[in-house]
């Protein structure tokens, strides 16, 4: 999930874009390490073409990541990795109105393996990068980045290599200026940033390289004022207490 918010970032912050996206993710988790996730997205749909217009001309005006076509998320290949996971999808819509692309998508889901594959599914990520929780000697828990092995699941290694950016080459002259066109339109688009991340955790929170906690909560911010800095942290850290807790399918370092 990390990596597509850091996708929406990346894409906007190459196309000098002070908003138009919208990304609100919220996570819980519950005393058993299972637990539930929400994710929303909102694009403007002149927008999103101005984007791909640009990476068609130069696959990496985005960096290594690219911006999601909402017309090709399916909710079959999700539900298919879905079963495998005893993950179960309680929410899935999809719309646009009013020039305006939306999604919202809601997990229940058993452990964050689980969760992390779905959403590989959902986004066309590396299906081996996730969040997990790792269990720490004094008993305690500690939530971050994650790497996974699955099994060879098409639905997942098909998405994986249509985001795969294709082989740079140098612009021509008038594919420069085509750039300069689509770059005026998608500043002449601004509106205001609005991404969010909450992540609850089961334990008290000993330490979290969020900037704002709320009792056992996390939360990321990104918005115009903080665009061009908050995203150089966006891999949570969280480390909870272990007290009363039971984390199935911890994982060790």
């Amino acid at each position: 999930m990390k990596k597509m918010l850091l996708c929406l970032l990346t894409a906007v912050l190459a196309a000098g874009l002070a908003g138009c996206v919208r990304m609100h993710s919220v996570t819980e988790l519950k005393d058993d390490g299972s637990g539930t996730a929400t994710l929303e997205l909102g694009l403007s749909q002149s927008v999103a073409d101005a984007i791909k217009e640009m990476q068609e001309i130069d696959p990496n005006s985005a960096g290594e990541m690219q911006m999601p076509d909402f017309a090709d998320l399916d909710r079959k290949n999700i539900d298919t990795v879905a079963k495998q996971y005893n993950v179960k999808v309680t929410e899935f819509a999809k719309d646009t109105a009013d020039g305006r692309m939306s999604l919202r998508m809601a997990f229940a889901f058993q452990d964050l393996k689980g969760l992390s594959a779905v959403m590989a599914a959902a986004l066309g990520e590396d299906p081996e990068d996730g969040m997990g929780i790792y269990a720490t000697a004094d008993g305690n828990y500690v939530l971050k980045q994650a790497a996974y092995e699955y099994p060879d699941y098409p639905e997942l290694d098909e998405k994986a290599e249509a985001a795969a950016p294709a082989e740079a080459t140098e612009p021509t002259p008038e594919q420069m200026q085509k750039q300069m066109e689509l770059m005026g339109k998608l500043m002449g688009a601004m509106a205001e940033l609005d991404i969010n991340l909450r992540i609850t955790v089961p334990g008290d929170i000993i330490a979290t390289n969020a900037p704002v906690q709320e009792g056992r909560t996390s939360i990321w911010t990104i918005n115009s004022a903080n665009m061009m800095t908050a995203g150089s942290d966006m891999d949570p850290v969280i480390t909870f207490s272990g007290k009363g807790l039971k984390i199935k399918n911890a994982l060790t370092e």
